[in-house]
């Protein structure tokens, strides 16, 4: 007994081409099912689920349009190919016939070869295109699933990480407060605890950041004044370098202009970009320019510094997760190497874009550009 490849419905209200139609496609291991009118095809469809359906368009009751028609309005036919067999030639009746959602025609008196070759051709795609959902179908599970399994990895690192850190620095508190002759090597030792402290509770907020926001959790993006998100970040990033003896300079002509963005992520863009530009520049170093301009369809945001610069080498990997520039000058400043990824995932969340310009010993501009509203 011969396997069958496939079902297909024929509908044609001519037997002796239905007849024909049988002994062809079953010749070749096809299951073939028949129909002599519209309604009965839309019935048997429904019932049968075949993989091809074989529609004449000129039939008494529903013509194969109309029978089309129906077949792509029911779920459960809709997505089965369908072949029509016509003697009309006439481009708009085709046409009419591939809106309706026929993936193809096979023109009256048919060719046996031809009708064979289209049915498999498109049996082939209808098969791949199942295929290729049930693979889209297993990634949405396995991405919701690494989602979860995420999700509970970002809660117990801001819970049963963070919280450790916070007893051994209130233990370190502690000991200076109630133990003030402590000798210098104490004194030391505690200096490093806390320090260590400081840095890993960094880079689990930075990680905990980096995740929330490469998920696209918790964007909440509101229309806001340009001049207002400046002046907000400016103001606060005045406080940090003002302790290294640094000015920050700001210059923007756009009082009026607005842009839809998440506040607090952007804000955490400034911060990152403006504290990185004071930490890089020595003590008493040449101010910071913060600028904005506006352009045809965006904003661009200038951070400009006069410090120690980047080399060459190393700008197109500045914002990779974990990367730090491996100079002596550089190591000396503390960071955990997320702080750009996080700038660069934000920007990107935004549908704007980064760029850096740097030289050694003369200093960095970092800017992105955001759509304007």
């Amino acid at each position: 007994m011969a396997v069958s490849i496939g079902s297909i419905l024929i509908v044609d209200d001519v037997p002796i081409n239905l007849s024909v139609l049988m002994q062809l496609l079953g010749s070749v291991g096809y299951k073939v099912l028949v129909a002599t009118d519209g309604e009965s095809a839309v019935q048997q469809a429904e019932y049968a689920i075949p993989d091809m359906i074989l529609l004449d368009v000129m039939m008494p009751g529903i013509d194969g349009f109309e029978t089309c028609r129906r077949l792509k309005a029911s779920p459960i036919t809709r997505d089965i190919p369908v072949i029509f067999m016509t003697a009309l030639s006439d481009t708009i009746d085709k046409v009419y016939g591939f809106q309706l959602g026929a993936v193809d025609y096979v023109t009256k008196p048919l060719q046996h070869e031809e009708v064979i070759a289209r049915v498999n051709a498109h049996l082939t795609l209808h098969r791949q295109k199942q295929e290729i959902e049930q693979l889209r179908q297993q990634e949405r599970l396995h991405y919701e699933r690494l989602s979860q399994l995420k999700d509970q990895m970002l809660h117990t690192a801001s819970h049963d990480l963070k919280n450790p850190l916070a007893v051994i620095t209130t233990a370190v508190e502690l000991l200076r407060r109630y133990n003030p002759s402590l000798d210098e090597r104490t004194k030391e030792k505690l200096n490093q605890i806390e320090v260590s402290t400081a840095y890993m509770r960094d880079l689990i907020v930075n990680l905990l950041d980096l995740a929330r926001i490469e998920t696209g959790v918790g964007l909440q993006k509101q229309k806001i004044l340009v001049k207002q998100l400046l002046e907000t970040n400016v103001a606060q990033a005045v406080i940090l370098a003002h302790e290294k003896g640094i000015a920050v300079q700001s210059q923007y002509l756009v009082n009026d202009m607005t842009i839809y963005c998440d506040p607090l992520l952007i804000g955490q863009v400034f911060q990152n970009l403006i504290s990185n530009a004071v930490k890089y520049t020595p003590q008493g170093g040449a101010p910071i320019q913060v600028s904005a301009e506006k352009r045809e369809t965006e904003v661009s945001f200038n951070i400009m510094d006069h410090g120690i610069g980047i080399p060459e080498s190393d700008i197109p990997h500045v914002f990779d997760k974990f990367f730090r520039v491996n100079t002596i000058e550089h190591r000396t400043v503390a960071g955990t190497g997320l702080g750009l990824s996080i700038v660069r995932e934000i920007v990107q969340q935004h549908g704007g874009s980064l760029h850096v310009e740097s030289q050694v010993g003369i200093g960095s501009t970092f800017s992105f550009s955001l759509p304007r509203s």
